[in-house]
């Protein structure tokens, strides 16, 4: 009776996804960073603020008037240059640009070449108005309006008065600026003893404090690794550490939708916060994971950093174009409102915000972004089978 169930048990175990092979978010040196920086703001809790603003004094509007470029200030690198683009189309969506300028290296942007097939419209009616704390874009259509407020920096989304999606509200975004690596200086050798009778008091010489951090507030203690090691396999990072990290809010949408490839419900579960049913993030990295879990936030096959967000009153979806992996964690503060904090190992800030208002008008904003898919030729209408697993035709 028992030996039948022993072997259940043991053909399960030996199916079932090795899930050591895989890393989780603690295993990852970027994910584990940009976790520590989000319960760090939340120990804070109304205390944090975000460290990033537009000198408004360097706002430019272009000629078309839906597009304005800023400078944005970081008060832990007020060295680093950062710039914020940010555009209206002519489809009612928006795009938020961020990216790194006259650093030590160029951060990847190419991501929106590949993935968009065109560049989007800019919009012909749509015109920003500046005032001393924002910078605003009404669609006197729709009654949406994007306001891009001065300090901290933050972008939200709003229709009819109410905001929908709400960017650095939680003030988590951070980008990794490049730097050079610091070298340890060699260890200095000790002094010789100077010569006496040997009566001369013994000094207990005490370790040098560690130097203070000014900034660990917001970047923690530890220092970002230039490599990390992985199942006998060590990573180097050349180029340094540069990951990206930014909070991305629905404070009236309490269902959230997307993020492929994931096998779990289509109304994603919640991964941070009191009951969240998975202990990591959804990680956007590609996989062929063999015997996978029925209900995982781990990775499969593909990877789109796109959500949808439902709500009552409305749908509004994010794309954020971003190509490197990606680790998001989804909360729902209440019933009605959703949070989610995107990480990524390096990349620009470049986010398509989706108005909506219906799925249906979303679906439409992405399709006009990436395309449609293609319909297959008549030849390829058949059946098909996999042939993997089989060794031989009698199989």
């Amino acid at each position: 009776m028992w030996l039948p169930l022993a072997l259940l048990l043991l053909a399960t175990d030996v199916l079932a996804v090795k899930r050591h092979d895989f890393k989780t978010c603690d295993q990852s040196g970027f994910c584990k960073r940009g976790r520590s920086l989000a319960s760090r703001a939340k120990t804070a809790s109304s205390t944090w603020k975000s460290p990033y603003s537009i000198d408004a004094s360097s706002i430019a509007i272009t000629a078309e008037k839906s597009r304005f470029k800023a400078s944005v200030i970081s008060s832990i690198y007020p060295e680093i240059k950062f710039e914020l683009d940010v555009r209206a189309h002519e489809d009612g969506t928006f795009r938020v640009r961020m990216d790194e300028v006259d650093g030590l290296r160029k951060r990847y942007d190419e991501t929106a070449k590949w993935a968009l097939i065109q560049e989007p419209l800019l919009s012909e009616t749509i015109s920003w108005k500046q005032t001393k704390k924002d910078i605003k874009a009404l669609n006197s259509k729709t009654g949406v309006e994007l306001r891009v407020q001065f300090a901290p920096l933050r972008v939200a989304l709003a229709r009819n008065g109410k905001e929908e999606v709400v960017l650095n509200g939680q003030g988590l975004l951070h980008m990794e600026h490049f730097r050079l690596k610091d070298i340890p200086s060699p260890e200095e050798s000790p002094a010789p003893a100077a010569v006496g009778d040997g009566t001369e008091p013994q000094v207990v010489m005490e370790a040098p404090e560690p130097p203070v951090k000014p900034n660990a507030w917001s970047e923690g203690d530890v220092e970002p690794q230039w490599d990390e090691s992985f199942g006998g396999h060590t990573d180097t990072k050349p180029k340094g550490p540069e990951s990206l990290s930014l909070d991305i809010i629905f404070p009236t949408h309490g269902h959230l939708y997307g993020l492929p490839e994931h096998a779990t419900r289509m109304d994603l579960p919640t991964t941070t916060g009191e009951g969240a049913k998975y202990r990591d993030p959804y990680r956007l990295y590609n996989l062929d994971v063999f015997e996978y879990e029925a209900d995982s936030e781990m990775a499969l096959y593909g990877a789109v950093p796109l959500v949808h967000a439902h709500g009552i009153h409305s749908t509004v979806g994010v794309f954020n174009a971003i190509g490197s992996e990606t680790w998001v964690d989804v909360g729902h503060p209440t019933s009605e409102s959703t949070e989610t904090h995107w990480i990524s190992e390096s990349g620009i800030l470049d986010v398509f915000i989706l108005p909506g208002p219906t799925p249906n008008d979303v679906f439409k904003q992405y399709a006009r972004l990436t395309g449609t898919p293609a319909l297959p030729r008549h030849f390829a209408l058949a059946y098909h089978q996999c042939r993997w697993n089989y060794i031989s035709s009698t199989d």
